[in-house]
């Protein structure tokens, strides 16, 4: 491009690429063909629409109050049955999730459990072990857990201002 350039500073390259019409502002082509599109807007094209996403794995059973580290990735399963009964999730991340996030950001929590005891449940996170308010889907916490299987929840996390999230919260039963 006549006015792309690639900048590469303390470690990280920066890419900026011009466009007649505007509407690219970085692609990236493998063999000839365009992969990824991030547009001057923000958004994210993938060419064949295929985004894989490592699960972290944990054999260590959360129990009354389970740490879930983002570090480690947005989904985990914990391969050890659910202990414990009205768990809390504490979701944290080494740099901080309020500090990571901008008010207005988003983010996709998942939490995948093997489950062996319909008293084992989770109806509570914390974030950055900041108490935090959830809405349920079907209006209320969970009571109950599944008695086998696996057990999976799900935490739409919105930041609405300083240390202050809206949570949307889903507990599936997979028994």
């Amino acid at each position: 491009y006549d006015d792309g350039v690639i900048q590469y500073y303390n470690g990280s390259f920066n890419i900026k690429t011009g466009s007649s019409t505007g509407d690219r502002l970085i692609t990236l082509q493998t063999a000839g063909s365009e992969r990824l599109r991030i547009t001057s807007s923000g958004g994210v094209t993938l060419s064949n629409g295929e985004l894989i996403e490592k699960c972290y794995i944990n054999s260590t059973a959360w129990s009354t109050t389970g740490t879930v580290n983002l570090d480690n990735g947005m989904v985990q399963y914990n391969s050890a049955n659910l202990a414990g009964t009205t768990n809390t999730l504490d979701i944290i991340s080494s740099a901080g999730i309020n500090t990571s996030m901008a008010t207005g950001d988003m983010m996709s929590v998942t939490c995948i459990t093997a489950v062996n005891a319909a008293t084992a449940y989770v109806n509570n996170i914390t974030i950055d072990g900041i108490a935090a308010t959830e809405s349920w889907v079907g209006g209320s916490a969970p009571s109950d857990g599944g008695s086998s299987g696996v057990d999976t929840y799900a935490f739409n996390i919105i930041k609405t201002g300083a240390a202050t999230f809206v949570v949307i919260a889903n507990q599936v039963k997979t028994s």
